[in-house]
């Protein structure tokens, strides 16, 4: 059994594999999988690295159970209410024509259903929340034309 369940978490749900998790904490992956098996612990320095990563407090990593929000509370509310709105924006994209947003959604659209169904099950993990959030943004900030850069003005 693993020290670290919120970790478990975090890689079966972030956008990331292993090398950038390995490369965030300065470990090897034959030494991840000993933490994730039980047999090694993280140092504080390697804790930190992965909190940087997964842009999450270094206290989630310590924690010995599997962090859940609940719906109760208004923060964790708000919390979800960002996921919905960032599936909304693929969706608009989709919808006005967007053929890579519209595949993607075909493809990945799993990814909200099981959101939506752990959320609806009273279920859902903080690290799954953190995993799909980034997941959707990554893909909305990709989509997002770049800014056109600064150049001189005809007259």
């Amino acid at each position: 059994m693993t020290k670290y369940p919120n970790l478990l978490e975090l890689i079966s749900y972030y956008p990331c594999g292993t090398p950038a998790v390995c490369d965030h904490a300065g470990i090897e992956p034959e030494l991840l999988g000993a933490v994730l098996d039980g047999a090694e612990e993280l140092t504080p320095v390697e804790i930190m690295g992965l909190s940087r990563l997964y842009g999450c407090p270094a206290g989630v990593l310590y924690h010995p159970g599997v962090i859940m929000l609940d719906m109760g509370r208004m923060k964790h509310h708000r919390m979800v209410k960002d996921v919905v709105s960032i599936h909304g924006q693929l969706l608009d994209m989709a919808a006005e024509g967007n053929r890579k947003a519209a595949q993607y959604i075909n493809s990945n659209e799993w990814r909200y259903l099981e959101f939506t169904f752990s959320l609806l099950g009273n279920k859902l993990s903080y690290c799954h929340y953190l995993g799909v959030k980034k997941t959707f943004l990554n893909f909305v900030q990709w989509l997002a034309p770049a800014p056109k850069g600064r150049g001189l003005e005809r007259m």
